[in-house]
């Protein structure tokens, strides 16, 4: 790289040209469409180097690269080329798949004994940056207590503006047991190896992202779920009355998203609005309208401390629904730490998740055993947590956790590996006086 003259006062550069090396597979005009500095553009000297960081982690925010580095030639007093030296990671991923039946681990370990008859093995195979243009497709093969399928493709650009995308899934499941039944907040299962349920879904997606942040997103699924008549007998509002039900969902979500590291967000915001309507007219097993949204807020203290507010909510009508649509809190990402013993059901929802977050290691581990992996950065942050929920049910029941505020709390580790994996460990108490050690992989 040449020299810069120091002048003494800013100057104003045109950049002639930016190039990109190491994307061996990944195309140019991928890149570039997350860039805010293009070929003809012109920036002052002072503010330079800043446009070059912002732009390096909105490159890494593809997901698709391990490292970026950047270099200026200064052709003279006014223009410049710019190089990204990059490196992509490895595009096709292999997961094995040893999964349990259960919720979480730690209803897997204490309340179900640590059976290993309740495992799932099978293998999940995702291909990224299909064609260079961050196209993904991929699917996964499930067998064990549950069985699984499902294949996938989505593409989030169809157009020369590279706005418009789409995307295209299908999925079957079945498995041995299913739970029927909430009582006094925990699950009960019903289990015959003749597999009680069967569900199918295909769905379309349309996506729309003018710029950088925003995107639009629309699918339209099918959807039929089946029981058997042991089934139907032991739960007969499991789907409202009937073995089957065939209906149409059809689903808005508005998303704005400006974090600095998408992974694991230090500064920005993030935040969804989804409507969602199940039952068309045209089916009437299924009548359902809900409205959720999710609102995260990052903020960088100190270089190595920050703090994040995650709100998410969810109202939806009519409130007296099958059992099978009246899940709340206690799912996937849905739960209040403290509380993943628990399940709470019910229409309407609020949780708030506040975390105080110090950054112990951030690093690049430089290894040549395997040389796809070659740079892994990884980073380990301590917390300390708090969240706040409630859910309110007309018809609460045997549940001694609806239509109250719920409070838990505690500290742990998170973990972050490369630009796409993430673990958290953490000992969380609650208002019932219970405390204990919880492993997590899913996002916060």
């Amino acid at each position: 790289m040449k020299a810069q003259k120091d002048t003494g006062r800013s100057m104003m550069y045109h950049i002639q040209e930016i190039k990109f090396k190491g994307n061996d597979i990944t195309k140019s005009h991928i890149i570039l469409r997350e860039m805010t500095m293009q070929v003809g553009d012109s920036i002052l000297s002072s503010d330079l180097e800043d446009e070059l960081k912002f732009n390096k982690r909105r490159i890494l925010n593809l997901q698709l690269f391990s490292t970026v580095q950047y270099s200026v030639e200064y052709l003279d007093n006014r223009n410049i080329h710019i190089e990204f030296l990059i490196t992509e990671i490895f595009f096709w991923i292999p997961r094995p798949i040893f999964s349990l039946a259960d919720r979480n681990f730690n209803v897997w370990w204490k309340e179900q004994n640590h059976q290993l008859d309740r495992t799932n093995l099978g293998l999940e195979m995702t291909r990224l940056n299909f064609r260079g243009r961050n196209e993904r497709v991929g699917g996964t093969v499930q067998v064990g207590y549950n069985k699984f399928f499902d294949v996938f493709y989505k593409i989030p650009f169809i157009d020369k503006q590279l706005k418009q995308g789409l995307g295209i899934s299908a999925t079957y499941a079945t498995g041995r047991e299913i739970n029927y039944i909430t009582h006094k907040n925990k699950i009960e299962f019903y289990r015959n190896d003749e597999y009680p349920y069967q569900r199918f879904q295909t769905e379309l997606t349309y996506t729309y992202r003018p710029g950088y942040a925003f995107i639009h997103e629309a699918n339209l699924s099918y959807n039929y779920m089946a029981i058997t008549q042991a089934m139907f007998d032991k739960s007969p509002n499991y789907l409202g009355g009937t073995r089957k039900i065939n209906f149409f969902e059809l689903k808005y979500t508005i998303g704005f998203n400006n974090t600095d590291f998408r992974i694991y967000p230090l500064n920005g915001i993030d935040a969804k609005i989804t409507i969602l309507k199940r039952g068309l007219g045209i089916d009437k097993d299924v009548n359902q309208f809900n409205i959720r949204t999710e609102c995260s807020f990052y903020q960088k203290i100190t270089s190595k401390i920050s703090t994040s507010f995650v709100f998410r909510g969810r109202l939806a009508f009519p409130q007296e629904q099958p059992y099978y649509f009246n899940t709340g809190l206690g799912y996937k990402n849905e739960y209040l730490r403290g509380y993943e013993y628990y399940v709470i059901d019910g229409s309407h929802y609020g949780l708030l998740r506040l975390n105080l977050r110090h950054k112990i290691i951030d690093r690049v581990i430089h290894q040549h055993i395997l040389p796809i992996f070659k740079y892994i950065p990884i980073s380990f942050y301590a917390k300390a947590y708090n969240d706040i929920g409630y859910i309110y049910s007309k018809y609460p029941k045997t549940s001694f956790l609806n239509n109250r505020i719920l409070n838990g709390y505690g500290i742990g580790i998170d973990l972050v590996v490369s630009y796409y994996a993430k673990f958290r460990i953490e000992y969380s108490f609650n208002h019932l006086n219970q405390n204990g050690l919880f492993l997590h992989g899913n996002k916060e």
